[in-house]
Order: C-alpha cells, then sequence, then structure tokens
C-alpha cells in the first residue's frame, strides 16, 4: 500500500480528536445533539488547526445514519463516504482555484436540488476570503435563505477580507492556535502508535516550530522520521530544518553579555562552517533574546518553560540580563535584521551587529565600573581579556577624572565670599562664555551708528522674522528663539544670546546668510549679522560713550511692516499712500 503522510493518515474524524479547539468542538455538538445547528457556519483562524478537518466531522454528524449525533461512528455508509470524499452531496470546494462568479452560480443552481445520498447536502468552502466580489454577492442571497436541506460551513485564514454581509448570515467560530502542551501531548501520542521513538526536547521543538498548527507539527515530524529512522532526537529536528542549537544560541548570548567580539566571531564561524543560514542565526538569536526578555517579565508562560526545558542555561542568562539591556538588543537585531534582507553579504551584516553589541557592553561596563569582574564560572576568560580592556578602561577613567575636575571648576566659590554656616553656602556654576571671536571693533561701530526708532519697530516685530526664519529652517528659527537684536545701523544688525550653544549656532554661515536674507526682505537693504553673549554685550555698548557720535539721521529707507511690504510687491509703491 502506497505511504500516505502523517498529517493524512492522523487527521481527526471526529471531534474528540480536534485538539485545542474544545470551545467549538463543545458547541457543535451540543447544537447537533439538540438539532439546532445553523444553515451556515464560518471557521476562521491560523492554518492548520483543524479547521476543514471540523466541517468534515460536522457533515458526517449531521447525516450519520445513527444520528444527528454528538460524535458521528465512522462505521456506517455515510460516515465512510464522507471520509473517503464519495458522498456526492458533501461537496468541497477550494475557493482559491474557484473564485469566479461563473462558479458560484453553478452552485447556486445546483443547492435547489435535494439530497440524493444523506440527509443534508452540505457546501464546505474553503479559503473562502479568496472569492471575488461578484462571487460574493452570487452567493450572498442563497447564504441567506437557502434550502433547508442544505448546510454551509465556511473556512478561511483570513475573515476580515470577508464582506460583513457575508459574516452576518453566518455562525462565526474562531479557531486558535494549538498550546505547546497540547501539541507535545498529541505528537507523543503519534509517535508511540507509529512505534516510533522521539526525544522530548525533539517534540517540544518541533512544537515551537509549528508555531501553533497541528499539521504543520506532524508535517516536520514526518520528516524527522525520514531522516533519523526510528529514533528521532533534538539534532535529527535541528538538522532537517536549519535551525540553530540552544547551546550555541545560549553560547552567544553569554558571549554578548561578556562583552567577547572574538568568541563571538568563532561561534559565527563554526555557523558557516556547519552550512548554517546567517539570516536563520539572526532570527532565531533574536528570538531567543526576546525569551530572555519574556523570562524578566512573565517566567510563567507555558513557551518560556518550554524554552528552560530546552536550555538549561537559559535561566542562569535570564538572571544575568537586565530588561533595559535587553531592550537595546532586541531593537538592534530587529534593525539588523530588516537591514540584512538587502545586503549581498549577509555573514558581514550578522558579525557587524554582534560586534556593536559587544562593544557597547565593553563601554558601559567599563565606564560605570572600571574595577568590574566577571562570574566566577567565566573567570579564566575574563582574566584572558584583562590586557585588551586595559587602555579602554585607563582612558574612560581619565575621562571621569576630568569630568570630576569641571565640576569642581564649575561649584567654586567666590574668593570674596563671606564664610558662614553650611546651610548660608551656596555653590553657583560658573557661566560658560562663548568660544566664538567676536569683532569687537566692528559691532562697536554697529552700535554708535545704531538706529534707536528702527530698531525698536525691528523688536516689535520680531516675531514675524522669526516665523520667516522657520518658513526656512525648522531648527535654525529654534536656535533664534533665544536672541534679541540689540542694534542696528545702515549695514550691520547686531543679536545678543543668553545661552552660548545658541549664539554658536547662529554664528554659523550658513544659518548667518539665512537671517540676513529675511531682514534684507523687511528693511529693504543687506545687512551683516553680528552674534554674542550678553555679558560681551553689555561690555561693548558700556564702554561706548553717551554722548558720542551716532547716526544724526536716519535713512528714508524705514523699516516696513511685513504686511506692508506684501502690499508694495501686488500693487507697487506709487499707488500706496500711508496715514499715520
Amino acid at each position: 500500500m502506497a505511504y500516505r503522510a502523517l498529517y493524512r493518515v492522523w487527521r481527526p474524524q471526529k471531534f474528540g480528536d480536534i485538539v485545542g479547539q474544545e470551545h467549538v468542538t463543545r458547541t457543535l455538538q451540543n447544537a447537533i445533539r439538540e438539532q439546532r445547528f445553523s444553515h451556515a457556519y464560518l471557521f476562521s483562524g491560523p492554518r492548520g488547526t483543524g479547521k476543514t478537518s471540523a466541517a468534515k466531522i460536522m457533515a458526517k454528524a449531521v447525516n450519520c445514519e445513527k444520528g444527528p449525533a454528538a460524535e458521528p461512528c465512522n462505521e456506517c455508509s455515510a460516515c465512510l463516504g464522507i471520509t473517503e470524499g464519495s458522498v456526492v452531496d458533501v461537496v468541497e470546494i477550494d475557493a482559491a482555484s474557484n473564485r469566479g462568479i461563473d462558479e458560484i452560480r453553478d452552485l447556486r443552481d445546483k443547492v435547489k436540488y435535494a439530497p440524493s445520498q444523506v440527509r443534508f447536502k452540505i457546501y464546505i468552502i474553503d479559503e473562502v476570503h479568496m472569492l471575488t466580489t461578484e462571487a460574493f454577492n452570487a452567493l450572498l442571497k442563497t447564504l441567506e435563505e437557502p434550502p433547508a436541506h442544505i448546510l454551509f460551513i465556511l473556512a478561511t485564514t483570513e475573515p476580515h477580507k470577508l464582506p460583513a454581509t457575508i459574516i452576518s448570515r453566518c455562525q462565526r467560530f474562531d479557531f486558535h492556535r494549538i498550546s505547546s502542551a497540547a501539541m507535545v501531548s498529541r505528537l507523543n501520542e503519534i509517535a508511540h502508535s507509529e512505534n516510533l521513538h522521539v526525544s522530548e526536547q525533539a517534540l517540544i521543538f518541533i512544537a515551537r516550530l509549528a508555531e501553533g498548527g497541528m499539521r504543520d507539527a506532524l508535517s516536520l515530524l514526518d520528516q524527522a522520521f525520514s531522516f533519523g529512522g526510528n529514533h528521532v532526537d533534538l539534532s535529527d529536528v535541528l538538522c532537517i530544518t536549519g535551525a540553530v542549537s540552544h547551546e550555541w544560541l545560549a553560547e552567544c548570548a553569554g558571549y554578548i553579555h561578556t562583552g567577547s567580539a572574538a568568541d563571538v566571531i568563532d561561534v559565527v564561524n563554526r555557523l558557516v562552517l556547519k552550512g548554517k543560514n546567517p539570516e536563520q542565526f539572526l532570527e532565531d538569536l533574536l528570538l531567543y533574546f526576546r525569551d530572555l526578555l519574556l523570562y524578566k517579565t512573565a517566567p510563567g508562560l507555558e513557551e518560556i518553560q518550554g524554552r528552560m526545558a530546552l536550555d538549561p542555561a537559559f535561566k542562569e542568562l535570564g538572571d544575568a540580563y537586565d530588561q533595559e539591556r535587553l531592550f537595546t538588543i532586541i531593537e538592534q537585531l530587529n534593525r539588523s535584521q530588516n537591514d540584512m534582507k538587502w545586503a549581498n553579504h549577509p555573514r558581514i551584516m550578522l558579525e557587524l551587529v554582534l560586534i556593536q553589541l559587544c562593544q557597547t557592553l565593553q563601554a558601559e561596563v567599563a565606564f560605570h565600573s572600571p574595577a568590574v569582574t566577571a562570574p566566577a564560572e567565566n573567570a579564566g576568560a575574563a582574566d584572558m581579556k584583562m590586557g585588551a580592556a586595559e587602555p579602554l578602561r585607563d582612558l574612560l577613567q581619565r575621562i571621569q577624572a576630568l569630568e570630576t575636575h569641571i565640576k569642581k571648576l564649575e561649584n567654586k566659590e567666590p574668593a570674596d565670599e563671606q564664610k558662614g554656616s553650611a546651610s548660608s553656602r551656596r555653590r553657583e556654576p560658573k557661566k560658560l562664555q562663548s568660544t566664538i571671536k567676536i569683532p569687537t571693533a566692528r559691532i562697536r561701530e554697529v552700535a554708535a551708528q545704531s538706529y534707536a526708532n528702527q530698531l525698536a519697530k525691528l523688536v516689535s516685530i520680531w516675531p514675524d522674522v522669526l516665523q520667516r526664519v522657520k518658513q526656512q529652517s525648522v531648527s535654525l528659527n529654534a536656535w533664534l528663539q533665544d536672541g534679541t537684536p540689540v542694534a542696528l545701523s545702515e549695514n550691520g544688525l547686531v543679536i545678543s544670546f543668553k545661552t552660548v550653544i545658541h549664539c554658536e549656532t547662529t554664528a554659523r554661515e550658513d544659518n548667518k546668510k539665512v537671517i540676513e536674507e529675511v531682514v534684507k526682505g523687511i528693511i529693504n537693504r543687506p545687512v551683516e549679522l553680528f552674534t554674542l553673549m550678553e555679558n560681551q554685550w553689555r561690555e561693548i555698548s558700556g564702554s561706548i560713550d553717551s554722548s558720542g557720535e551716532r547716526a544724526s539721521e536716519e535713512p528714508k529707507e524705514t523699516l516696513r511692516e511685513p504686511h506692508l511690504e506684501e502690499a508694495y510687491k501686488l500693487v507697487g509703491e506709487e499707488l500706496i499712500n500711508i496715514i499715520d
């Protein structure tokens, strides 16, 4: 007899065989037992969770010669015929290949005929979301008011693609992903029935790879049997799936924790020599750190318990890592996984991200604790790395000493401060001075020739100037917010600042040009911009003799309001008469 795949041999034949969907099977059984079943059902859920199997079991249960019964007998001619697919009154349609309006019209024409072999004519439409809009419209009326002998069962993995008018005419049942524990129990039962020996770790790993789908799990188990014979262990499953063993993932996570870049690269080299895919390894490592984070936050989860059963070192690593570090690692691995999809050399991308993770940790450890030591079990490896870490540690210590010295200078008390009680003495931080060399003579000249009236007007419309600067550069507008115009002459403008960084950033050549162009558009003449700190301005303005020479009269071109400037541009100056 020809070989049949395990998922076909062990396909559920009664409601009790469906694993992990008790909320669905119990409801259907009660409805059949009381003969209150609906004319249309919608089964939705992930692949391999039993939707189509439940539909066929439903067809057998309502048509069983000993029923309708809560469980089909699987012995009468109706049950056996439906199982074999020889009953013409139970029609299974693949909507992916029969999705057009013509197929649905043909179905609609046939539903009016009474069943010839069994009690109910049943239509099972798999992947129903693949139907076209026209096909859904053709099905709608029939689905709403079918003949008494018709039962529709729709199955889909994407219920959100179905029209609301279709969903509202069906009783909907959502199939859940099957838990790892339930899946392992079922796989173990099947293995014993087939006289095969599978290790517990192999079954747990298969359940994790299946991601809640029993059909996928049975396919993996079947493939493992073909590879390893009657005895299957974890290494066989790792070999056929291309996944990385938990020992290697734990080893790599341990080296990242200790900041050992050389050992991490050695792990990558061994993986490549074993024929492992760098992209697969990065995905497995991302999931491993995700599980470490879940262990820190929710250690009671079933999948975390399964991970600890597979990997003895998992709990130890979970206790060693802190949550903030895990957040950083997961984010960086996730970004690298996206970048690797477009990389020509995935291995280089993998090595790069692993080295970055190790070096980041080295810097953090050296900065926060220069005398840090490795755990006892890794003491030997840590001693070997001490020589390489000494230059970095020495540099960080010097930086710390320099920062401490700067803080002391900033908090140093003035020499003439009177001594008093400790509570009465307060240290004032020393204000930073601008490092930009200002053209004092040129600024003094602008200040001496400043037009008071035009300066006052410019200050009054300064928010409009900032708005125009914002249209050119949002960041420059933020820097200029700290400045105030203090002098305006025929060809010069001086702005003082309270903060050093605002002053220095605005003084950059590209930023100065933007501000000069905006001011030129308002005062109708070019000016050169000068920036300085408030204390510098006080020194310069105070040194100017109050009786010194200033511009005796202002030029005819005076400052214009922004709205007047726009009016001049629209109609011309000769047509505008301004009355004060």
